[in-house]
């Protein structure tokens, strides 16, 4: 059967090669074919060898059996009853911290498989706490409580509207399949549950029904679980912020925007999706590395002037930063400062007053000394937004708090000091 299945293939494979030699722009269909054809033959190999190792094992089993037979009547009744409680695992028999712990130290795919054993599995796999601790250890760094927020909102209409809403972007075989790998993913319907038991309803019901019991092996869509597993295929777009936009861009260095993001698992590299800038429309960037994302460590809104409540404490040397727009249509990005003295201060540590002044300098040291980027002054008392259409617009100011955030930003510290 597998040489027919492998043969079966061949006609995906040939135009794999030969399409793309005969055209430039080679056909997405044959390029997907082609890929579930790599795929199948993958598993189908995997399988076959499993098989073939199963029975190796099966055979020796069977001729130790038959020793057994000859030397000792009652050998045969005593394997019976010692093969079937070898093969069983009684993982479900494990004392309770035990098993909370060997969940606890599965991965995410090992995780979902297991869930859909059997229901008293599913039951301990699917738990909130469980799900949350992968959230935290791999989307903790990119996904902050307005990503929550926006999830629940989402899971809200959805509920209202009784069907979830048909993808912006239609997803090829091949993204599809490469979420669901391994196969054995594709047969569980606790992963793909809140897909499936939300499909709308093609004649509307006139009289309200009671709602149909979900599936025993169906995922909450609610849960935690389903926010990983949407998150983990790209099927969600959360907000956080970026790092240097437009990466390579000069105008951007040492800022960080506002932006959707959703995840691509091939690549392992977010698509970044920020908002339109006056009556430019927006943009997207792909290949969005992990170290460029942050979850927004204000619910400011991106319009919106932040509430400035540290200019009280801001000393020179103090790292901050400050919200800066070209004009009053654009969104504010975050830019990266340090606290600097007044012309008439020496710097001397001892007798420096700045901090009793009124006006606090801002640096941007990154920029060269006489360009209109590299200082500018706020006032402590009377703080809003300031500047004109030809410098721009300075807006709200976060005082930085701990090294890590530091640290962060001087990673993207420019090699040539700009102009």
């Amino acid at each position: 059967m597998l040489p027919l299945l492998l043969i079966s293939t061949l006609p995906a494979f040939t135009l794999l090669l030969v399409v793309p030699a005969a055209t430039h722009k080679p056909c997405k269909l044959v390029r997907e074919l082609g890929l579930v054809a790599l795929l199948l033959v993958r598993e189908l190999l995997h399988h076959s060898a499993s098989a073939a190792w199963g029975g190796r094992k099966e055979r020796e089993r069977e001729r130790g059996v038959k020793i057994m037979l000859s030397k000792e009547k009652a050998a045969p009744a005593l394997a019976a009853a010692e093969e079937p409680a070898a093969a069983a695992l009684p993982l479900l028999d494990l004392p309770e911290l035990v098993l909370e712990r060997v969940l606890e130290e599965l991965p995410p795919p090992s995780l979902a498989a297991m869930a859909c054993v059997c229901a008293a599995l599913r039951d301990r796999c699917s738990t909130d706490s469980l799900w949350e601790r992968h959230v935290t250890r791999k989307w903790g760094h990119v996904l902050g409580a307005a990503a929550r927020k926006e999830w629940e909102a989402e899971l809200s209409s959805r509920k209202s509207a009784g069907a979830l809403p048909q993808p912006a972007r239609r997803r090829g075989w091949a993204d599809s399949l490469a979420c669901a790998w391994p196969f054995s993913w594709i047969g569980c319907r606790w992963l793909k549950g809140d897909t499936v038991a939300a499909e709308p309803s093609p004649v509307p019901v006139p009289a309200p029904a009671p709602a149909p019991s979900p599936s025993p092996l169906s995922q909450p869509a609610c849960s935690v679980a389903a926010w990983y597993r949407t998150v983990e295929c790209g099927e969600f777009w959360f907000p956080a912020q970026v790092y240097n936009r437009e990466d390579g861009h000069v105008g951007f260095v040492l800022s960080c925007y506002d932006a959707h993001l959703r995840y691509d698992r091939r690549t392992d590299t977010f698509t970044a999706r920020y908002p339109p800038h006056g009556r430019k429309p927006a943009k997207e960037e792909d290949g969005v590395q992990w170290s460029r994302i942050r979850a927004p460590p204000v619910s400011t809104p991106v319009h919106d002037l932040h509430a400035s409540g540290c200019l009280d404490d801001l000393r020179p040397g103090d790292h901050f930063e400050i919200q800066w727009r070209k004009n009053k249509d654009f969104p504010y990005g975050w830019w990266y400062g340090v606290v600097g003295h007044q012309e008439s201060c020496n710097a001397n540590e001892h007798l420096c007053r700045c901090h009793e002044d009124d006006m606090v300098v801002l640096e941007f040291s990154h920029y060269a000394p006489g360009s209109r980027w590299r200082q500018t002054t706020v006032s402590r008392t009377d703080h809003r937004e300031k500047g004109d259409e030809t410098d721009g617009f300075y807006g709200g100011i976060r005082k930085l708090q701990t090294s890590e955030e530091i640290s962060t930003w001087r990673k993207f510290w420019p090699v040539d000091v700009l102009n």
